[in-house]
């Protein structure tokens, strides 16, 4: 059963664009895994911390809203908490049950109305 998550990273900011995709790229793979669906990406950009992690002063932001088994999310952590490249992260359930057409249909009329407004 997909359940719809919000998921967060932080990468290094010492990292080139390349490896960056390469290392999201692979939690992508893990994510999807057994019929989870990447609903939205978004690449928030470099960003400045507020403090230092692991002597790190810049971070690579990228969010994610997917719909994912309890499993994969597991494993993603799982493999979070053993890659250097990772600053931080944060995973948020939104839902138990998630209809993927009809959330995906959601997402692009709010990025429609975002971006009319600005």
């Amino acid at each position: 059963m997909n359940r719809e998550y919000e998921f967060t990273l932080v990468t290094k900011g010492e990292l080139q664009e390349a490896e960056k995709t390469k290392v999201l790229e692979g939690y992508e793979a893990v994510l999807t895994n057994a019929g989870g669906e990447i609903l939205r990406k978004d690449d928030w950009g470099m960003r400045k911390l507020c403090y230092p992690i692991k002597k790190s002063f810049r971070g690579g932001y990228s969010h994610y809203k997917l719909a994912s088994t309890p499993a994969n999310i597991a494993e993603a952590e799982r493999l979070i908490r053993i890659d250097t490249n990772i600053l931080r992260h944060l995973v948020i359930k939104v839902a138990d049950e998630v209809n993927v057409d009809e959330r995906k249909v959601e997402l692009s009329s709010e990025a429609a109305t975002k971006s009319e407004v600005r």
